[in-house]
């Protein structure tokens, strides 16, 4: 199972949404979505979707970024009074079990997600405590592999336990993936389960850090993956040439998509994603840097989606 750590906001939830609306993640792919916005509405417009078509989603309740992040019961109320279990709960551990245990008994919460990095101490005995909780079923570890009796104690409990990995290289300005040649991006999807993990996560194709708002790019980049002969997954970062200025972004898109479209016609690349950026590319249509962005997310997921179903 991939479970891609997603922010949750406008443009991925869309990606999501249409993948969901062509049956194309169900059983496959659980997002992990960290709300980062107070608002609803686009988490509502993904919830109906959701509901529809029997998509589940785990909801991070305490986000580490974003306009309410901390420890509180915002989200959690937000996913009880929804009274159903398409977005389920997750929350991030740092020195906070007693938050986290009293949410879990005072809200009757079930099928919980613990999220944690991986320098948590052998005899941490709040983690353990809420760890052996029944309420609990997974467990996500950023980067396991560096704690070893960590992965040795949750392999024990017999729980989902899930890799958290940060794979995209993020360049200071997009200009500099124009230097950038095509490279392996991620082969966990085909070695997590017989490493003894129940699933696979990562930031798809987008960074860890949490940027709020951005400023107009001098460069356009499409950043596009895809499954290898011997079923890696690579990447390659489509960029704009004309790059001296923040103006015509329009033009910059032209060219990034033209670099994309040519590959994926002579590479024999197609899916929903790449059918769309075809369709602007063709009828000389600008969608817009969030169109952009949710294009080279739906891909992603389009890529691994049909590795794991071919499984």
């Amino acid at each position: 199972m991939y479970y891609p750590f997603l922010r949750a906001r406008q443009f991925e939830l869309l990606a999501l949404r249409e993948l969901a609306s062509e049956g194309a993640t169900q059983g496959v792919i659980v997002p992990i979505l960290e709300p980062v916005k107070e608002t609803h509405t686009n988490l509502n417009l993904a919830h109906t979707v959701f509901n529809d078509t029997e998509q589940r989603a785990y909801l991070v309740v305490n986000p580490k970024f974003g306009e309410l992040a901390g420890d509180s019961d915002f989200y959690i109320k937000y996913i009880v009074d929804l009274n159903n279990e398409v977005f389920l709960p997750a929350f991030h551990y740092r020195n906070n079990a007693g938050y986290i245990n009293h949410s879990i008994k005072h809200f009757g919460l079930t099928n919980c997600m613990l999220i944690c990095e991986n320098d948590i101490e052998g005899d941490d005995a709040n983690f353990k405590t809420l760890a052996e909780l029944t309420e609990v079923s997974h467990i996500t570890v950023n980067d396991p592999g560096r704690n070893r009796s960590l992965n040795r104690y949750i392999r024990g409990l017999k729980k989902g336990f899930i890799r958290l990995d940060d794979l995209f290289e993020k360049k200071d300005r997009n200009s500099d993936f124009l230097s950038i040649s095509e490279h392996r991006f991620s082969e966990e999807h085909i070695h997590y389960s017989e490493e003894g993990f129940e699933g696979f996560s990562d930031y798809t194709v987008l960074p860890s850090d949490f940027v709020e708002g951005g400023s107009t790019p001098r460069a356009v980049v499409i950043h596009l993956t895809y499954l290898t002969p011997n079923k890696e997954i690579w990447i390659r970062h489509f960029t704009s040439e004309t790059n001296d200025s923040i103006s015509n972004v329009q033009g910059k898109f032209a060219e990034a998509a033209a670099k994309t479209v040519n590959y994926c016609r002579q590479s024999n690349l197609s899916n929903s994603a790449i059918t769309e950026l075809e369709a602007y590319f063709d009828t000389q249509h600008y969608p817009g840097l969030g169109t952009v962005k949710k294009l080279s997310i739906k891909n992603h997921l389009l890529v691994l989606s049909d590795f794991l179903r071919k499984r």
